[in-house]
């Protein structure tokens, strides 16, 4: 059987999934996995799916059977580690993450973010920026990585650097890149980083 999706079928579902009819699109995907069961691209359409839907147990279980199929797969070893750090596990997303970061060789600059976000939350702050500035290395133009430099810095309270990436985010804007989320997530809490980053400068 196929791994793959058809070209047309998939980008009605990027189309239903982009203006949020989320059950419409899953029935797209079925009629897929009706066929054939083990299609990895469906069994990743859903897991996207639902994870967008908000319904991340729903999420995790089609990621696990990918995972039990096709072992030591990068791909849905990252995801898996992205569900669990959203149901902050954060030890298991870090090992998870860190699987996955090991079996690309630290080629995957999606990967590292994320694995230098676990690796903040777990307590090693240090350590989990550092990864995140050689994703941005690695992609400086992806709006995700940029604006987790930016949180990061402000919690750190150096906002001398948070100033520094915000003045590339805005100068860079018209071209970043951004995946699952709108332009305009980013810069309304670059706004909001920016007043707050004033606001200090006053005291």
């Amino acid at each position: 059987m196929s791994t793959s999706i058809p070209t047309q079928v998939l980008q009605e579902i990027e189309e239903l999934k982009k203006s949020g009819r989320f059950d419409e699109a899953i029935r797209v995907v079925n009629t897929i996995l009706s066929k054939d069961p083990s299609n990895e691209d469906a069994l990743l359409q859903i897991a996207d799916i639902q994870y967008q839907k908000g319904e991340i147990e729903k999420a995790d279980k089609a990621v696990n059977f990918l995972n039990a199929k096709k072992k030591n797969d990068p791909l849905g070893l990252y995801i898996k580690g992205v569900l669990e750090m959203e149901k902050n596990n954060r030890e298991n997303a870090k090992t998870i993450l860190k699987k996955a970061l090991d079996l690309t060789h630290g080629d995957n600059h999606e990967i590292i973010r994320c694995y230098g976000l676990c690796e903040y939350w777990y307590g090693n702050r240090e350590k989990g920026i550092d990864y995140i500035k050689t994703s941005f290395k690695m992609n400086n133009k992806d709006a995700e990585v940029i604006y987790n430099l930016i949180q990061l810095y402000m919690l750190e309270h150096d906002y001398q650097n948070a100033k520094k990436m915000i003045d590339y985010f805005n100068m860079e804007h018209e071209n970043l890149i951004v995946v699952d989320k709108e332009m305009n997530r980013y810069d309304r809490k670059i706004t909001l980083f920016t007043k707050a980053i004033e606001t200090n400068q006053k005291k």
